[in-house]
């Protein structure tokens, strides 16, 4: 068979891309950016014009849409990629009698999503089903895998000696191993139905502690301790940063798995997917990657907590900061407005580190900041020069640390 797969840049589509090639089918590759070692072509459904897609699907038998983004961006919105852009792909596949396969996400099967992301899958999906095509809407849990961001984040959370979980002890969470999708994805290719259908694709659920004590033993660790964080904890967190996301930890996530707990959902296979992915241990470079990474977090939360408490110190210290602010050519009452300014202003800089959509340009803020400090403790107080606490040499220090968090931001 001759398959096409959207998307083939990202953790499904490229698990599924060799699959199908190990199974002797004719597989190109698309997305928006050239991939190594495949035979691929581009795709973008900002661009999705009727004369170019029919050229790029002649002799397509079937195509797989695995495109998704879980953040919207400039130029990535959830209305485009994940609803407009498919239907204008599914309605031309329809046209030349071409079967679709669309990858969805549990929760989108609702009439009514609980998030953006949701709904706009569901718009998608919808449009597929009424095609006259016997397509396929396939609703995936979590899906655990190696290359997964999902997996990353959740094995960064299980690297903690102190494991913090935001759910219920007895909340299960809807999951699916790569290699169980794959599977059923070939015998469904392999069979494929005679009229339009969808599935909800989950393994046993589990427990987040089992998936967390099971990741653990995945990456060679010994049994770690769980902390339980209390919800109105995070329900007064996301209040006061609404836009908070570190790691795994953000508002529409944990939205969502919420959400799946109080759904039942009839599994494929009475095996885990965390048992599942026991059957292979985490590579030595899978390992590596983490323990850098646990080293940006580290770095992330110890620059905020720097930036945090120089602006507290500075308001509680009042008369400190006058006295090293009165060598500046600075009215006595100006002064005391711009050490209250700088003080707040490095308190919102710690703040907005926290950020995820922000994280970038606060960073270079901090460092254009940092270079301003510097400026005016070289020209206008020399005698913090030999200071035996070198401030000029911490905040070069400081600018290292920030330098590495730009680096390192994805």
């Amino acid at each position: 068979m001759n398959i096409l797969i959207l998307g083939a840049s990202g953790f499904i589509g490229r698990y599924l891309y060799d699959a199908l090639i190990h199974q002797g089918h004719y597989v190109m590759g698309a997305s928006r950016r050239p991939i190594n070692n495949i035979n691929w072509q581009f795709f973008d459904f900002n661009q999705v014009e009727e004369t170019t897609t029919q050229q790029q699907l002649q002799g397509i038998d079937l195509v797989i849409n695995a495109v998704g983004i879980l953040q919207q961006s400039t130029g990535q919105s959830f209305a485009q990629i994940q609803d407009l852009g498919p239907k204008k792909l599914f309605a031309i596949c329809n046209d030349m009698n071409i079967k679709v396969l669309q990858i969805s996400a549990i929760g989108a099967e609702q009439e009514q999503p609980i998030t953006e992301f949701l709904a706009s899958k569901r718009q998608a999906d919808q449009a597929l089903l009424n095609n006259t095509q016997p397509n396929i809407v396939l609703y995936l849990g979590i899906v655990l895998g190696e290359s997964g961001k999902t997996t990353r984040q959740l094995s960064l959370l299980a690297r903690l000696l102190g494991v913090p979980i935001a759910l219920d002890k007895n909340t299960e969470l809807p999951l699916i191993s790569i290699e169980q999708l794959t599977d059923r994805i070939i015998t469904l290719i392999n069979h494929w139905p005679n009229k339009a259908s969808s599935q909800v694709l989950i393994a046993q659920p589990e427990t987040l502690a089992n998936l967390l004590k099971d990741l653990r033993l995945w990456m060679g660790l010994k049994q770690g301790l769980f902390l339980w964080l209390p919800p109105p904890l995070l329900t007064m967190l996301f209040w006061i940063l609404p836009h908070l996301s570190i790691g795994t930890l953000n508002k529409q996530s944990l939205a969502m798995l919420t959400d799946y707990s109080s759904l039942s959902y009839q599994p494929i296979t009475v095996e885990t997917a965390s048992k599942s992915l026991l059957k292979n241990k985490a590579t030595a470079q899978f390992n590596a990657t983490l323990q850098l990474k646990i080293l940006f977090y580290f770095n992330l939360m110890i620059l905020s907590f720097i930036w945090l408490m120089s602006g507290i110190s500075t308001l509680i210290s009042f008369e400190v900061s006058q006295d090293l602010i009165s060598s500046l050519p600075i009215n006595t009452q100006w002064a005391d407005i711009l050490i209250i300014a700088a003080a707040l202003g490095d308190i919102a800089l710690g703040l907005l580190l926290l950020v995820a959509k922000l994280r970038r340009w606060i960073i270079m803020l901090q460092i254009s900041v940092i270079l301003m400090y510097s400026m005016i403790i070289l020209v206008f107080m020399p005698e913090l020069y030999l200071h035996p606490f070198t401030p000029i040499i911490k905040n070069m220090a400081m600018m290292v640390l920030a330098f590495y968090l730009l680096i390192q931001e994805d």
